[in-house]
């Protein structure tokens, strides 16, 4: 039971953040995982983390324009030029009156990760954005903006497997060598 919570951590882990997974498996030391069990762990995780997210972001996107569309028809509606019609006369009185939209444009705001993802978006393309999401954004963020800009899921799912088995080979070799150069240095 011990070692499959220790499992199921690592998976957790590197399904959010893969960088920290490989990284917390060699700094703890009650995580006796081998270089291949770390590696086979982490890449479970981190697509089990793309292929969650993924689906999750959909799901998002379609909610967020839901309440986009509800509350910019609400928007519409507050937001005019006239006021609430007042009569006060004693017979029936029709009125016609049109809404005017705001001319000023809504500010889009973009944080300085967003900025960063276009720009890597528009440089290097899906490729780019799934190389760097695994060690400097994290799973949910990065899928979340692949799903946005590319709408082919199964090249999201490519491109993120090889990401990930690529920085998990390097996390991990390099914990390995760094672990296996100090044992050396204690032994001496």
């Amino acid at each position: 039971m011990e070692a499959f919570l220790k499992i199921l951590t690592l998976i957790l882990i590197s399904s959010v953040k893969f960088a920290f997974g490989p990284s917390f498996a060699y700094l703890n030391e009650k995580y006796d995982f081998t270089w291949l069990e770390t590696n086979v762990y982490a890449i479970m995780g981190g697509m089990i983390g793309v292929t969650i997210f993924m689906h999750v972001s959909d799901w998002l996107i379609h909610m967020y324009e839901k309440v986009r569309d509800y509350i910019f028809k609400r928007k519409r509606r507050r937001n005019t030029m006239f006021s609430p019609p007042v009569a006060d006369t004693p017979a029936l009185l029709e009125i016609h009156y049109q809404y005017v939209e705001s001319m000023v444009p809504q500010k889009k705001i973009f944080s300085a990760r967003t900025r960063r993802m276009v720009r890597i978006w528009k440089k290097y393309g899906l490729m780019g954005l799934a190389a760097l999401t695994p060690v400097i954004f994290s799973i949910p963020i990065g899928t979340f903006f692949m799903t946005r800009l590319e709408k082919n899921k199964k090249k999201i799912i490519f491109y993120m497997f090889i990401s990930i088995t690529c920085w998990s080979l390097i996390i991990t070799t390099f914990f390995q060598l760094s672990h296996v150069r100090t044992l050396h240095e204690i032994i001496k």
